[in-house]
């Protein structure tokens, strides 16, 4: 959880769910370089919130984070689980890295690194680092076979 002592930068690569919370706040700067240094508590007094204003927003972002600790982790329809297990044979990989890409995730075969984690299913071996990971959360893959891709929808 967080509260108004933390930086930002901090509180956006741990809990990057929250952005859209601090947004409607009228924190847009999140991703500028102040926020490395400044805590969440400046930077809502620069932007002209009251101490009254910083509590009501620590509580708003710490409910996105419960909601989003609530969610389930990430899952596979049969389909999917099959293609991403043809894919690693066929690849003669150990495992299935997930990341994030602008339309979607990628499906990479890989090695894994020492801050990667397996999400789910040991058998699948899917990886991938904690921030990842939250943008993962109550996300269903599916395979098209018309696509011959893999698609992402939230539950």
């Amino acid at each position: 959880m967080i509260n108004k002592k933390d930086t930002l930068g901090q509180i956006m690569k741990d809990y990057p769910e929250v952005a859209p919370v601090l947004a409607k706040a009228g924190l847009h700067c999140v991703g500028c370089h102040v926020s490395a240094y400044e805590s969440l508590e400046d930077g809502c007094l620069a932007h002209g919130l009251t101490e009254k204003d910083i509590v009501e927003l620590v509580k708003k972002a710490n409910a996105e984070i419960r909601k989003f600790d609530s969610m389930p982790e990430i899952s596979f329809t049969t389909k999917a689980a099959s293609e991403l297990e043809k894919k690693k044979l066929k690849e003669k990989g150990k495992y299935i890295r997930v990341a994030p890409v602008f339309d979607g995730y990628d499906f990479d075969v890989t090695s894994k690194k020492e801050s990667d984690e397996i999400v789910v299913d040991k058998k699948l071996s899917i990886i991938a680092d904690k921030r990842t990971q939250r943008f993962l959360k109550g996300v269903i893959v599916d395979y098209s076979d018309k696509e011959k891709d893999f698609t992402a929808k939230r539950k």
